[in-house]
């Protein structure tokens, strides 16, 4: 029985992957949402909306642009590492305004000529970088200049800069000054309270299809309290403490279950936080209370698998990897079975590092073969880190 036929789900309900479907609509995230309604119902130049990776940025954008999308003519701008002449041709080619010339003049023109056209007819007209804390200060300085761009009534154009915090310390620099004093709408994404982490978690259980997990009120406070109300860190750390219930037949996650995803919970994602350092510690004298009983938990899942390659001795493994990767060729391992386990070196007795789904696709960075034959891909999974999966539960093909 796989993960999610034994807690009895349609879907992994902390996915890391931002999915409109799974939007809780907390208070924060509700505000932010309809003041970028005001902002583009009211005409207004610049929008900003600052937060922390994790917050739910880029959730909150694609739910704005299915509500936007009917109604308006949207640019959206997902690469901003873009000189300004570029960052003016990829927003033409976003709103499918052709243009044979280079010549920046005639490009503004046509640009204005198209504005005012989906003015008269009623449409807006809206430009959204994501991440913009990349954009160069010149890209800043091209998007001031095209809001400039308006009549003797209104603006032309509304744009929108989400990004990280070090964007408004930016916006706060002489340099900026005047694109700073054009913004009209500041919303900042913050974390979740801890009765909102408590609400979200049991939220997203139910969109997944409830089945029969059941998260106890203090495994949700440490949570919590390990995530920060982060909501990434709070699926991350969800999706783990649901793994090492899972593999000790548990439909109850308990508090140890959590405090047992510290180890396997990479330090970039640890939001660098004095909560994780702090409380690896207490991780490890409450797992020397509880190792007979992992221990045993490992030996009955051994048993299934005691036909399995030898594993490698991890301090090893490095030494007997070949790197696959190319200048030229980026090769993908796609999962072709319902759910797959990611392990943390390449044996099936390794950790669990994640669980992942059927067409999920990675890039692959090595490969291992063991001495039976058996051949393991290390893959980089976005937001979790690079770890081993079995070639037989993927298919291999080039990007």
């Amino acid at each position: 029985m796989d993960y999610l036929e034994f807690f009895n789900l349609k879907e992994d309900p902390f996915g890391l992957t931002p999915d409109s479907y799974y939007f809780y609509p907390s208070k924060m995230h509700n505000d932010v949402l309809a003041s970028l309604d005001y902002a583009v119902e009211q005409k207004e130049g610049f929008s900003l909306i600052i937060g922390e990776p994790g917050t739910g940025k880029t959730t909150i954008l694609k739910i704005f642009i299915d509500r936007w999308k009917e109604k308006a003519e949207i640019a959206l701008i997902m690469t901003p590492r873009l000189s300004s002449e570029e960052l003016l041709q990829a927003i033409l080619d976003d709103l499918n305004i052709h243009m044979e010339t280079t010549n920046k003049n005639e490009m503004i023109k046509t640009f204005r000529d198209f504005l005012i056209a989906r003015s008269l007819a009623d449409k807006r007209v809206i430009i959204i970088v994501d991440e913009a804390q990349n954009l160069s200060d010149g890209s800043l300085e091209e998007l001031r200049l095209l809001s400039n761009l308006e009549t003797d009534k209104e603006k032309l154009l509304q744009i929108i800069l989400i990004g990280q915090p070090e964007l408004q310390r930016r916006l706060h620099s002489e340099g900026l000054r005047q694109l700073d004093q054009r913004i009209s709408i500041r919303a900042t994404l913050k974390s979740l309270t801890a009765v909102e982490t408590s609400d979200y978690i049991s939220f997203r259980l139910i969109k997944a299809g409830k089945g029969s997990a059941i998260f106890d009120e203090k495994a949700k406070k440490l949570i919590h309290t390990l995530s920060g109300g982060i909501p990434r860190l709070i699926n991350l750390t969800a999706s783990r403490a649901m793994m090492v219930a899972y593999i000790g037949s548990s439909h109850q996650i308990l508090k140890r279950h959590v405090l047992d995803t510290v180890k396997h919970i990479p330090e970039t994602q640890r939001k660098s936080s004095f909560r994780y350092r702090t409380l690896r510690y207490a991780a490890a004298a409450i797992a020397l209370i509880c190792i007979v009983l992992v221990s045993f938990v490992g030996y009955k899942a051994l048993q299934h698998t005691n036909k399995s390659p030898q594993a490698p001795a991890h301090s090893n493994t490095q030494n007997v990897i070949t790197q696959t990767a190319s200048a030229n060729v980026q090769r993908m391992a796609t999962v072709t079975v319902r759910t797959a386990r990611v392990r943390e070196w390449p044996s099936l007795q390794a950790g669990i590092a994640s669980i992942v789904s059927k067409g999920d696709s990675f890039e692959i960075i090595a490969e291992w073969t063991a001495s039976g034959g058996n051949k393991w891909y290390k893959v980089r999974i976005p937001d979790v880190g690079e770890y081993w999966i079995a070639s037989y539960i993927v298919s291999v093909g080039s990007h």
